[in-house]
């Protein structure tokens, strides 16, 4: 199974990265797709309001190679 790059960016710009399974990365956009307060990356949680955007480039999701990106959150105060 190929591995993903996943991008979490808090609300203060930092990223972090981190390197997942495709069907981890799958399990977890659904996750954030059912409007889920928390998930899970290799053992540490996470709250989703902590993250400006979380993005997962090339994954092969519904059957189809796709880059898919969440913006969390009210962006109007920048």
């Amino acid at each position: 199974m190929e591995n993903i790059d996943v991008t979490l960016t808090y609300k203060d710009n930092f990223p972090e990265e981190y390197m997942i399974s495709n069907e981890e990365a799958v399990d977890l956009i659904n996750i954030i797709k059912k409007e889920s307060e928390e998930f899970t990356i290799k053992g540490d949680t996470y709250k989703v309001e902590e993250f400006r955007t979380i993005v997962f480039p090339d994954v092969d999701y519904e059957g189809q190679m796709q880059s898919i990106a969440f913006q969390i959150g009210d962006d109007s105060k920048l």
